[in-house]
């Protein structure tokens, strides 16, 4: 195996491993752990139903609306959780841990933006979401431009990711309608469950 992936798998299971750490030290309360677990299941399933049509996946959206109505925590969890769970049923591989990466830290991103008042808004959430499409696609092509190996050059990688941004069109546009459409009852779902269990 290459170094440069070599090194770059040792990284980003690091980085996992260190998020997971610090949440565990946190000690989520209930009002957040249930909605994690109702989320990934409903993110995991979603994938696995739309998995047929390429780079059409709602985990982006439920990933981005934990983020914002709940913490970076509880995002960065239903995100690379997931991604982990979704694979034991579309496929585990080395790029799980890239796919489980890249969607943490758009929950974890999602999650500090949700502070701010006008980001927990369906004006905001929904150009998040398509933009998103574009985030996970640039973070999961570093792992195909790692596997180029020596064929890996200035010319390929940008390949790669230009490539990547016009196959993820339909993924922006999934994510922007899926949003538009679930976003405001989800919140209030999710904000329900946070005000009954705290």
């Amino acid at each position: 195996m290459d170094k440069a992936l070599l090194i770059s798998y040792f990284a980003i299971a690091a980085v996992l491993v260190l998020m997971f750490f610090l949440i565990e030290k946190k000690k989520l309360p209930l009002s957040t752990f249930l909605p994690v677990v109702v989320m990934v299941a409903i993110g995991s399933i979603g994938r696995i139903i739309f998995g047929f049509i390429p780079n059409v996946q709602p985990v982006t959206v439920i990933v981005i609306i934990m983020g914002l109505c709940y913490s970076p925590e509880s995002g960065f969890l239903t995100g690379a959780l997931s991604a982990l769970v979704s694979n034991m049923v579309m496929g585990q591989g080395p790029w799980t841990l890239w796919q489980m990466f890249a969607w943490g830290m758009i929950g974890l991103l999602a999650g500090f933006l949700g502070k701010l008042k006008p980001c927990r808004t369906l004006y905001f959430a929904v150009p998040f979401a398509a933009v998103s499409a574009f985030l996970f696609s640039m973070i999961t092509d570093c792992w195909t431009v790692m596997t180029l190996g020596d064929g890996m050059t200035l010319g390929s990688a940008m390949a790669v990711f230009g490539a990547g941004l016009l196959f993820n069109i339909p993924h922006a546009i999934f994510n922007a309608a899926l949003c538009a459409l679930i976003f405001l009852p989800m919140r209030k779902r999710l904000q329900r469950i946070k005000t009954k269990y705290v």
